[in-house]
């Protein structure tokens, strides 16, 4: 927290004071100061026709609504702005400065729109150029990454980059229509007309106030997701996800865990579960740096805030050659920079935390945002944190008899104290500096920790009867976790030229994670205290600094090369102990990655066919061998409604996360980097086949797939009880196989006051590894059907939202039975049998959320939601507990369950 205060303090102590000044309100050109000119019964477009020749004035007006007013008027050192606040006072006309910084000129009576936004009558100047700008939100000035453009009437279009900026070779003239489009924006069809600058064009485009709004014009409809742009990948903005129900905050990930292919099944993680993947295998970039733990309170939600995101994009496989060391997916963040034209802030209020976020501009060139949140301790906490640790360990107090002995027997007194404390924050800062027309720079921070402490102590006084000796006994259980993550990145993003585009960051990553799962025994026989300890000790602390510069060039007309550089050096430490003298495993593991990749986008037949060939190429220093990952995508438009997609690819990952297998106590995960000895490079073969079909205001949507991976590897110790033994690390990591297949099916209804979708996934995820049975077996994560249905409906001021999700049941291992050996040392041991792996599986589960939102106004709303509606007692594993008591071994069977009927109140407030 020391280190997030310190920059806060840098960031607000480092600028001079004028920087702070608000940014003008017209264009340099437009306030020079006019020293003398005189006009006497001119007309009026003469008057503005002659003022821009001399002072290079930037104005919009039509000149046949103007040539019937004559102006006098003397311009004695004022400004072009006072001069015609002046002349528009007689006249039934007003002005208004654009997003490209023209005075408009219009009636009175007009709606305040710009000229570009009426379509311009005249001849063009300009045929069979190149147009570059960017597309940027009208509420704050931020720029939108990944916006659509399109040269309407013609098969030309593009696509801004991840800073806003796009360009659109060979536009046929300057008076055509762009139709710019943006999930959760009013899609705006903006008419270029020969003034204009075609080098730096800005259009701002309107948010959807009503997301789930009927606009009956044609060009502004907003959508709530986009789904069939790119094999694979879903695109979402927050501002999409503010009205579907929630627990506690508005979740990107859980969003997203509600379309088809994402298992949305397993409560305690708010980690992307892809197409038979594990969070692990989901790439997760944030500002370009890694974020390797999404989870907070035990993962029942993710580690991402709200308000601090401005674009989030999810590929569900198939990915290009830009993104890599991942076999699954890839979640694309983008955040906010700020608001650029004034300062903002907003604060969200519910049970369970508290969300408050500033936005400001800083001068004219810098901008900054900053975004936190803090649980607290009230009743929805309370119980989400007991449903996660004390409530769902089931605790057996006995009085057992003490002695038999001599001296008969007697019970010891027995009392416990416990006091768990626990909480949750994360902070994300961004600064913006845009020195000029060409570079931006950025420096991105974020940092999020959880802190649990279940711990408790016990007292069982004094206790006689062993031979005249007195006896004193006491226990503290210790329960300490703590996990989280810090990151930044310093990015600068340069437009050479109209073609060329370069963005390069330096990052850094930490995951760290720590928890104390022990019991310390103290025993005090006459008078001498011995001090026992016992349980589970863990640490993984992992860095990542990366440096990587990507670039885009664009050729030609339909034709675009992406191509970069990628270093990455990991650092990662694990430790594993048992009965605080036993260190079962201790990792340190060290090794780098450098990478190439270049991929080409080619646009043919007009358009509607869409290649994207590319191959990446990755040193790993660790085995000192070269990965190669070719990578094809291609969608063909058959008709303007219906659309056929395919992808291939192969995929490495060099880190990854280690399933610790733990049959009686649920499994725990690792973070180990890959060599060449126990722990192989995993590859995986993606293979995508799929269309989508668009009529009306619906979607349909269907992608078959299949994953082929080698070197999965888990992590257990059943087949070694004799631990501390010379255990070895080949000893306790098996590696295998894995086959996915499965088929994602979307319907969307994209537009009206009813809006939402149906989602089905048919899948089978099999896993073969030798060590834990001699045939294939059904991966943990293996969900063989899955359906959503999601619905939202707007009435007044009202949005109400409701989500039903139904999964098969999971697979996992139980405990058959159990007993007891005495051991050649004399001690005593219990065993136990295990099923053969993943044999058995869990009930089915399902669950009914429902919201409803109630606008006081755009800035101020209450949300009303409850989870799990109707109660469902959904099973999360079971827990197998050896029990021995009076020579009688016995087994005890627990099912832990997930969370019941949540109900939760949420107020969100901003100042614009």
């Amino acid at each position: 927290m020391k280190k997030t205060l310190l920059y806060l303090l840098f960031i607000l102590t480092y600028f001079p004071k004028d920087s702070f000044a608000q940014a003008p309100k017209l264009a340099d050109a437009n306030t020079k100061v006019i020293k003398d000119e005189f006009y006497n019964n001119i007309a009026f477009p003469t008057v503005l026709a002659d003022l821009e020749k001399k002072y290079a004035l930037k104005l919009l007006y039509d000149k046949q609504q103007l040539q019937f007013f004559n102006i006098t008027h003397w311009f004695a050192n004022e400004t072009v702005e006072s001069g015609l606040k002046v002349i528009l006072k007689k006249l039934p006309l007003k002005q208004y400065v654009d997003e490209n910084g023209f005075i408009n000129i219009v009636s009175k009576s007009t709606r305040v729109e710009t000229a570009v936004d009426r379509q311009f009558v005249g001849k063009a100047e300009k045929s069979n150029f190149t147009l570059t700008g960017r597309i940027v939100d009208l509420t704050n000035g931020e720029n939108l990454p990944f916006a659509s453009v399109v040269v309407k009437g013609e098969k030309i279009g593009s696509e801004s980059n991840v800073d806003g900026y796009f360009t659109l070779l060979k536009v046929p003239s300057d008076t055509v229509t762009l139709e710019v489009s943006y999930v959760g924006y009013r899609t705006r069809n903006f008419h270029l007309n020969p003034k204009l600058d075609v080098n730096d064009l800005k259009i701002e485009i309107e948010p959807a106030i009503g997301v789930l709004e009927e606009v009956t014009v044609q060009g502004e409809k907003t959508e709530v997701l986009k789904a069939n742009e790119i094999v694979g990948m879903i695109k979402m903005t927050p501002r999409n996800i503010a009205k579907l129900p929630n627990v506690g905050e508005r979740d990107p990930f859980r969003a997203f865990q509600l379309m088809p292919g994402v298992s949305a099944s397993n409560e305690s993680s708010s980690g992307l579960y892809v197409r038979g993947g594990t969070p692990d295998q989901t790439l997760v970039l944030y500002d370009g740096f890694t974020v390797y733990h999404v989870d907070h309170l035990f993962g029942f939600f993710s580690a991402f805030n709200y308000n601090a995101i401005k674009d989030i994009q999810l590929y569900k496989g198939g990915f290009d050659a830009k993104f890599g060391g991942r076999i699954s997916a890839v979640a694309e963040i983008t955040g906010k920079d700020g608001n650029k034209k004034e300062f903002n802030a907003g604060v969200d209020l519910s049970l369970l935390s508290t969300n408050a976020y500033i936005e400001t501009p800083l001068g004219s060139k810098f901008t900054f945002l900053a975004a936190a949140r803090r649980s607290y301790k009230g009743p929805l906490y309370n119980k989400l944190f007991k449903r996660f640790t004390s409530e769902n360990q089931t605790q057996t107090q006995t009085q057992m008899p003490m002695g038999g002995g001599p001296g008969g027997g007697r019970f010891g007194s027995f009392t416990a104290t416990q006091v768990a404390s626990s909480y949750f924050y994360d902070l994300n800062s961004k600064l913006t500096y845009t020195p000029n027309k060409k570079d931006i720079l950025s420096l991105s921070f974020y940092n999020g920790t959880d802190n649990m402490d279940n711990s408790a102590s016990s007292d069982l006084g004094g206790l006689g009867g062993f031979g005249g000796r007195n006896i004193g006994l006491n226990s503290s259980n210790t329960d300490v976790s703590n996990w989280g993550n810090l990151g930044g990145s310093f990015k600068w993003s340069r437009r050479w030229s109209d073609k060329f585009y370069s963005n390069s960051l330096i990052c850094y990553s930490n995951y760290y994670s720590g928890r104390d799962n022990s019991r310390t025994i103290s025993t005090t026989r006459d008078g001498v205290t011995r001090d026992v300890k016992i349980g589970q000790l863990e640490d993984n602390n992992l860095n990542d600094f990366t440096a990587k510069t990507d670039f885009e060039w664009k050729i030609f007309k339909g034709n675009s090369l992406d191509f970069g550089l990628q270093y990455t050096k990991n650092i990662i430490k694990y430790q594993y102990s048992q009965n605080d003298t036993i260190t079962v495993l201790d990792r340190n593991d060290q090794g780098s990655t450098s990478t190439f990749y270049v991929q080409d986008n080619v646009k043919l037949l007009n358009g509607r066919l869409h290649l994207i060939p590319g191959v990446r190429l990755t040193y790993f220093d660790v085995t000192k061998k070269n990965y190669v990952e070719p990578r094809f995508s291609a969608n063909f438009n058959l008709t303007k409604q219906f659309k056929i997609k395919a992808a291939a690819g192969v995929y490495y990952q060099f880190v990854k996360q280690i399933n610790r297998e733990d049959i009686s106590q649920g499994n725990r995960n690792f973070w180990v980097l890959s060599n060449a000895e126990s722990l192989p490079v995993t590859k995986s073969n993606h293979l995508i086949l799929g269309g989508s079909y668009e009529v009306g205001n619906y979607l349909f949507d269907v992608e078959f797939y299949q994953k082929n991976s080698t070197n999965i590897t888990e992590y257990t110790l059943r087949f070694v009880p004799q631990i501390g033994r010379g255990l070895s690390a080949s000893e306790t990591f098996f590696n295998g196989s894995e086959i996915i297949n499965g088929v994602d099916v979307l319907v969307q209804r994209k537009f009206g006051d009813f809006n939402g979708w149906i989602g089905y996934t048919l899948a089978e995820a099999k896993r073969n590894i030798a060590a834990f049975s001699d045939k294939p077996y059904y991966s943990d994560q293996d969900v063989r059907h899955q359906f959503k249905a999601i619905g939202s409906y707007k009435y007044k001021n009202w949005d109400f939202a409701a989500t039903w999700i139904f999964s098969s049941g999971r697979p996992y291992t139980s405990i058959l039975g159990a007993y007891q050996l005495t051991l050649l040392d004399g001690t005593v041991k219990n065993f136990t049998n295990p099923s053969d792996k993943n044999a058995n599986r869990f009930s089915a589960y399902h669950r009914m959320d429902v919201s409803a939102t109630y606008n006081f106004s755009p800035n101020f709303n209450i949300g009303f939601s409850i989870f799990n509606l109707y109660n469902r007692s959904n099973t999360w594993y079971k827990r197998f507990q050896v029990i021995t008591e009076d020579d009688v071994t016995a087994l005890q069977i627990t099912d832990v369950k997930y969370l019941g009927i949540t109900p939760n109140i949420t107020l969100s407030w901003k100042l614009r």
